[in-house]
């Protein structure tokens, strides 16, 4: 889940006595899984369909989040149901379609590709909010979003810019791409979530949002285009350790950690760290993937972290 949830997990448990330096190593794990979920992905795209490994996912960690959050639903069920469109969207962006589109990148792309141009995601969200709300961008911002936008173009393009005019680009990284604005919308959406809600509550709710549009995917998947129940891999479970992972590693502890850290050092200090997300995909995609660092993403990468920092730094 790339992932700010900084509006919701802003109202995490006050009075909290974690450390400083346990919150910071919490969100420096959750940047990791949350970064490594393209990685794993990527592992899979031969054995597991994407239709599979979006819905087994969120049913592992809806059945990890159910204990862990039972206490809250019965005050928090009734304070959603009074926003429910706000809920329905929220499930709908960011589980459900985010799930698809950086499933669909990942299989068709690099890990490092799709870590990359999903940090892109804080350049959407400046983007949506121009068009969509009040809250019009300053100049160095629009400066930003074309740095970034070049350095996500360098990286689609691999270099070559003459492949937009032969329309010779990978799917993929349309797809990853696609992803970060999936992703900012869901941000952005967080803001009409409903106030007072734990943050634990509202994910479970949103999982099982989300799950109600997977799960037709994933049957028709199944008994339609013939794709297997779970993997082709025989035996199956290094794919179950696998998908399991990435339920309760990146789906389930890594927003409680973010939750957690958020909580504690604050949205503005926690979302720092989530930059550390396409840093840990690359090298992970390096180690385990075998995938190689080009020129072309060394200039990639300068080129959005500078837009990011230019378009979200406090104007002076």
């Amino acid at each position: 889940m790339s992932q700010s949830n900084s509006s919701s997990a802003a109202t995490a448990t006050a009075g909290d006595h974690t450390p400083m330096t346990v919150a910071y190593l919490m969100l420096i794990a959750c940047a990791m899984m949350w970064g490594s979920n393209h990685v794993v992905a990527r592992g899979v795209n031969a054995t597991v369909p994407f239709e599979a490994l979006s819905f087994w996912r969120w049913v592992v960690a809806v059945m990890l989040l159910f204990p862990v959050c039972f206490k809250y639903l019965g005050r928090d069920l009734r304070i959603m149901a009074q926003h429910k469109m706000s809920m329905f969207l929220i499930g709908f962006t960011g589980v459900f379609l985010f799930s698809v589109v950086i499933y669909l990148a990942a299989y068709n792309t690099t890990a490092v590709n799709t870590g990359l141009l999903n940090a892109t995601t804080p350049v959407w969200v400046l983007v949506f909010a121009a068009v969509l709300t009040a809250d019009k961008p300053r100049l160095g911002q629009w400066v930003g979003v074309l740095i970034a936008g070049a350095g996500t173009v360098t990286i689609i393009a691999k270099g070559d810019i003459s492949v937009f005019a032969r329309m010779d680009f990978v799917s993929g990284d349309v797809f990853a791409m696609i992803s970060a604005m999936v992703w900012a919308a869901y941000s952005m959406l967080l803001k009409r979530a409903p106030k007072g809600v734990h943050p634990l509550s509202q994910v479970f709710v949103s999982a099982l949002i989300g799950l109600c549009f997977l799960t037709p995917l994933y049957l028709w998947a199944v008994l339609v285009d013939g794709e297997p129940f779970f993997t082709n891999l025989d035996p199956a479970w290094p794919d179950l350790l696998k998908v399991f992972y990435i339920g309760a590693g990146p789906a389930f502890l890594g927003f409680l950690f973010w939750s957690k850290g958020v909580s504690i050092v604050g949205p503005a200090n926690a979302g720092v760290f989530m930059y550390l997300m396409p840093v840990f995909a690359s090298v992970l995609a390096i180690i385990f993937l075998g995938e190689e660092l080009h020129l072309y993403h060394l200039g990639g990468i300068m080129l959005i972290a500078f837009g990011i920092w230019q378009a979200t730094r406090k104007k002076r």
